[in-house]
């Protein structure tokens, strides 16, 4: 039913973006136009009535330094470590949210995302610099025995940072700041540092 259409898109809204959405649901409609056709359904289809959503195309923006500052002043004392490593790896949130001790090697200073946590099921090693490093061992030596790198305030995995994020962003005052453009942000600092465009993208994924 269209209601069901309806729960599966706000279902969906919490954790992907709108395009992600309307893609899931360009799929769906499709399904059920097939149905008709083959004569195993005989309704309406149920995605027409309801509609797809609106997409904001935004352009992906690089932080400044200032920008970059202003957030993770902003940012809650779990939030902070996630924006700093975003800003200096380019892995993406799932990756981040999901990385383990046991993912990063402080004597060889490189990060692993393992294919099974890897939007494009391959594994790839992230380098650790200076900055990051500094933080990770602080953060290592206060982890005690937690399974994940980055956690809530009573030291379980994280779940979401949604909300954290856009509070984070309107108090420094970020209007349409995307989780996303971290990433992009780290890739164009590599670039503009001397790093390959190849390089840049087997770091990225």
């Amino acid at each position: 039913s269209t209601k069901h259409i309806e729960d599966f898109k706000l279902m969906r809204l919490r954790v992907v973006s709108p395009a992600t959405v309307n893609r899931s649901l360009s799929v769906l409609r499709h399904v059920f136009n097939l149905a008709r056709r083959w004569k195993k359904y005989y309704g309406d289809n149920p995605v027409s009535a309801v509609g797809l959503l609106e997409e904001n195309n935004q352009v992906e923006r690089v932080l400044t330094l200032e920008e970059e500052k202003k957030l993770i002043e902003q940012s809650t004392r779990y939030l902070k470590p996630i924006i700093i490593t975003a800003i200096n790896t380019g892995m993406r949130r799932s990756e981040l949210l999901k990385l383990t001790w046991q993912d990063v090697d402080l004597d060889m200073n490189l990060i692993t995302v393992n294919q099974t946590n890897s939007k494009s099921k391959k594994q790839r090693r992230i380098p650790i610099n200076s900055v990051l490093r500094t933080l990770l061992v602080k953060m290592r030596l206060k982890s005690g025995n937690t399974e994940y790198v980055f956690t809530d305030d009573q030291g379980k995995n994280l779940k979401s940072i949604r909300s954290a994020f856009n509070i984070a962003c309107a108090g420094a005052g970020l209007v349409g700041l995307r989780m996303h453009d971290l990433r992009h942000t780290c890739a164009t600092r590599m670039i503009e540092s001397g790093a390959s465009i190849v390089a840049v993208s087997k770091i990225l994924g």
